[in-house]
């Protein structure tokens, strides 16, 4: 199956809080040879965020920028433990809207760089992010923040250059994420929030889940009421999230009988080919794939689906998308 880089709407920057971080610049140092050109590594270590904290996270943090140039990497692996703990537990106890936002997005940051602060999240974040989700429904932009987090959490970074048999974080916090059905049945609850990134997020973060656990994703969504409904209404919502929504229920629809029917008795066919003539039809794009591709996988090797397309619509979109026109090309009952 044709798989899609999960993409970003938009990412922060980090100079929105660049008065709050401190800089560390490392260069080459005489006598010590390192090799390759001038190298300048960036630290950061949060002032406002743990000021209890601020002197030894400096030093901590110019250790660990030592040890990744001179090969210590165990100092490097300690400091953004020790740093992404800092985060969560200003995320969870700051008194301070302001600083537990901006935690949150260098907490965001973080995750999305680097496989270790992925590792360290993984044993210590679930259960603050899933916290935020049920408790702080008014807070949209922590709400947001929590969901984005999540969605970099589970999804890999480039390890082109390491060994094959390394780690992958991301599919093991996957694997965390998806162990507990009350998890997707509150991230499923959220589709209904008014929020657009929020929805958004939601759905990235399903299709993450689905692409590393999907067994164990779709067992858990045949397990709760109108689960797949509140799927299927994301295909009648903004452009950018029906597209979204298309690429869940393709995956979530692969190698799975009862979730193909559930989808098809939601009004599946409608909805596709109603997205298809939207699109321009065999003269679309992508989104154009992906329904056809979703089509696919609901009526290949499911009879009862391919009764119900028979009976309700027929084959006339199917020669619309085609353009087959003439006697040439018409299909008698039998056929």
């Amino acid at each position: 199956m044709r798989r899609r880089r999960f993409s970003r709407l938009h990412k922060e920057s980090w100079f929105v809080t660049k008065s709050s971080l401190v800089w560390i610049k490392v260069m080459r140092l005489q006598p010590f040879s390192v090799p390759g050109p001038l190298l300048f590594i960036r630290r950061i270590s949060r002032v406002s965020v743990c000021p209890e904290k601020s002197a030894m996270d400096l030093v901590s943090g110019y250790k660990g920028v030592v040890g990744l140039v001179f090969g210590n990497e165990k100092s490097g692996s300690s400091n953004e433990d020790s740093y992404v703990e800092c985060l969560l537990d200003c995320i969870s106890n700051g008194k301070l809207s302001e600083d537990r936002r901006t935690a949150m997005l260098e907490l965001q940051s973080v995750v999305a760089e680097s496989s270790n602060a992925q590792l360290a999240f993984g044993a210590m974040g679930f259960p603050v992010m899933m916290g935020i989700l049920k408790e702080e429904r008014d807070d949209v932009e922590m709400v947001r923040g929590a969901l984005e987090t999540l969605v970099s959490a589970l999804t890999p970074i480039d390890h082109a250059k390491g060994p094959k048999n390394e780690i992958q974080p991301a599919l093991m916090n996957a694997d965390l994420l998806s162990r507990e059905a009350d998890n997707i049945s509150l991230l499923l609850s959220l589709l209904s929030e008014e929020d657009f990134y929020v929805r958004y997020y939601t759905l990235q973060l399903l299709t993450a889940l689905l692409t590393n656990s999907p067994n164990r994703l779709q067992e858990a969504i045949l397990t709760i009421p109108r689960g797949i409904t509140r799927l299927m209404d994301m295909l009648m919502d903004h452009e950018v999230i029906r597209n979204e929504a298309l690429l869940l229920l393709t995956y979530l629809t692969h190698e799975a009988e009862e979730i193909q029917k559930i989808v098809v008795f939601e009004g599946a066919f409608e909805k596709i080919f109603s997205i298809i003539k939207e699109e321009g039809g065999s003269d679309g794009g992508v989104v154009v794939q992906d329904c056809i591709e979703l089509l696919n996988n609901l009526i290949r090797k499911n009879a009862s689906n391919q009764v119900l397309l028979r009976e309700t619509i027929g084959f006339d979109p199917f020669m619309s998308i085609l353009k087959l026109r003439g006697s040439t090309y018409s299909f008698t009952q039998q056929k």
